[in-house]
């Protein structure tokens, strides 16, 4: 199995009010990209997927630098907190647009929708899905475009734990099997728990990075000290 996708960033620049200077490497592939509100983890991710160009910055995967890259053809996914569907599209449309740029895999169509479980939702509109239904039909429309590398930006929040425990689990399998490296923001700390390696940021600045149990060693033992309250 080929090696998880390489992806390296680095950033000097500003986004309103925010100075974010910032130099990581992902090998892994599941890393989270935790932090308080405000602390840049959105925007870097957009720096990443094409949408914030800023001048001193710096993208590469697998050593081929995207800085300059237009969005649909640096085969990476962003998905938002807040699925950006076509509300005049079914799923299965939906779904089948992220192919668009990759002739052959709409075949693979009905095995993407099977796996996040829209296969009877197939012919359904966004409007009448619900929020979880909706970040699926997202998520599905992103693996669809046969990405290197996925950004998910909080796209578990709200959903019920057995839920997103599900879905996680599919997208991690599925991730896995295609190389695809995943880089997700979160604000959870057991999502954060259960990632390969995480990114701390605070204030615009990576300020460490590493297992989960490493850089996160104060908040799990705090988890486990309520825990054992209970």
């Amino acid at each position: 199995m080929p090696d998880t996708p390489q992806l390296h960033v680095q950033c000097n620049a500003a986004i309103g009010s925010l100075p974010i200077d910032a130099t990581f490497t992902i090998t892994h592939p599941w890393t989270v990209l935790f932090g308080p509100s405000g602390s840049g983890k959105s925007s870097l991710l957009r720096l990443i997927a094409g949408l914030w160009q800023p001048q001193k910055s710096l993208i590469l995967l697998d050593a081929n630098e995207l800085t300059q890259t237009p969005v649909h053809k640096r085969r990476i996914a962003l998905v938002a907190q807040q699925p950006a569907l076509f509300p005049h599209m079914t799923v299965k449309q939906n779904v089948g647009f992220g192919c668009n740029s990759y002739p052959g895999c709409a075949e693979y169509i009905p095995q993407i929708l099977e796996l996040f479980d829209l296969t009877a939702l197939a012919d359904v509109k966004p409007s009448t899905l619900s929020g979880g239904e909706r970040q699926r039909t997202a998520i599905a429309r992103a693996i669809a475009s046969s990405p290197q590398v996925l950004l998910l930006d909080e796209v578990f929040t709200g959903m019920h734990r057995t839920q997103r425990d599900t879905l996680m689990q599919q997208l991690r399998q599925h991730c896995a099997t295609h190389t695809i490296a995943v880089l997700a923001v979160t604000h959870d700390l057991q999502e954060t728990l259960e990632a390969d390696e995480v990114l701390r940021i605070e204030a615009g600045r990576i300020i460490a990075q590493g297992s989960p149990s490493e850089v996160l060693a104060e908040e799990k033992a705090a988890m486990l000290a309520s825990l054992s309250r209970r």
